[in-house]
């Protein structure tokens, strides 16, 4: 029996007492936060890179509106309200047709506007270059919203999204240039003649809906690039190019353009290339719109 008892093992049960965690689990709720914000922050800067220009612009006139008007019609009466479903160049379905819109400043009553004009005209007689330098600069204004609002009408246009490359838009002492260039698959008309494409008829269209928005005077230019002609009725290339600055004369005013207010049309051939560098390059084959800043004495004669 002894033995027996000798042969059993001996077993020893301690308990030990469990420590207490001194921080618990509120590091888990500070580490969640915290990625969830890394999140953000590099989803953000994914959505800076993925956006254009243009669509950065867009999102910041939505947010931050040009003027403040009150009235539950009005798209921009307040800050983050956007652009009304009843207001002009608003996209009311997914399959309306996108136009652009230029916002206009608006004014107080009558008496505030005799008010202000009659301002305007006592600094005008005091300082009249400085009255110049401000109606430049409100013009030039104006010209950056409208080139802001033409881009942000094209990235809306399913049809014309993929030949932003061939629309360039500067503003410069003479006014805000607008110019549809070729590339090397894509023609505007066809070889050697003055028939315009779709697409082009399309773009010019688009075009229109910024140009009746301002009473300035339009010059229309044709160019095209050194190659010479072959197989076509036009006996040069300054004949070809003013015919392709006609049609697209015709294009423009049959989308809602009044003709008195084209002030020129002009064939300028292959005397100014856009890339001097490269004369047989498709992409100085192109068509200029101007839309004409006035000059001083226009403006004294308005």
């Amino acid at each position: 029996m002894a033995d027996e008892q000798a042969l059993k093992p001996t077993i020893i049960k301690k308990r030990i007492k469990p420590k207490e965690n001194p921080h618990g689990g509120a590091w888990k709720v500070a580490f969640a936060d915290f990625v969830t914000a890394m999140m953000a922050f590099f989803l953000l800067l994914w959505l800076l890179n993925a956006t254009t220009d243009s669509q950065k612009q867009g999102i910041s006139e939505l947010f931050e509106p040009d003027s403040f008007t009150d009235g539950d019609d009005a798209g921009a009466g307040q800050a983050l309200k956007g652009l009304a479903l009843t207001a002009e160049g608003a996209l009311k379905s997914s399959g309306s047709p996108p136009s652009a819109s230029i916002p206009i400043p608006s004014f107080g009553g009558q008496h505030e506007l005799v008010g202000k004009a009659e301002e305007a005209r006592t600094s005008s007689d005091e300082n009249p270059d400085s009255t110049n330098v401000e109606a430049r600069r409100r013009q030039t204004e104006e010209f950056e919203r409208a080139k802001s609002s033409l881009r942000l009408a094209l990235e809306k246009n399913p049809e014309l999204r993929e030949f932003q490359e061939n629309l360039l838009i500067e503003n410069t002492p003479e006014g805000m240039r607008i110019q549809l260039v070729d590339q090397e698959r894509i023609s505007m008309f066809k070889p050697g003649g003055a028939v315009m494409s779709a697409y082009s008829e399309a773009f010019l269209e688009l075009i229109t809906t910024i140009l009746v928005k301002f009473p300035n005077q339009i010059v229309i230019t044709g160019h095209t690039n050194a190659s010479s002609l072959e197989n076509t009725k036009f006996p040069s290339n300054w004949e070809l190019s003013g015919e392709r600055a006609n049609a697209a004369r015709r294009v423009i005013v049959e989308a809602g353009l009044p003709e008195g207010r084209i002030n020129a049309i002009a064939g300028k051939a292959d005397s100014e290339h856009l890339y001097p560098q490269e004369p047989n390059s498709p992409r100085n084959r192109r068509i200029t719109i101007l839309l004409v800043r006035p000059t001083e004495e226009q403006r004294a004669a308005q």
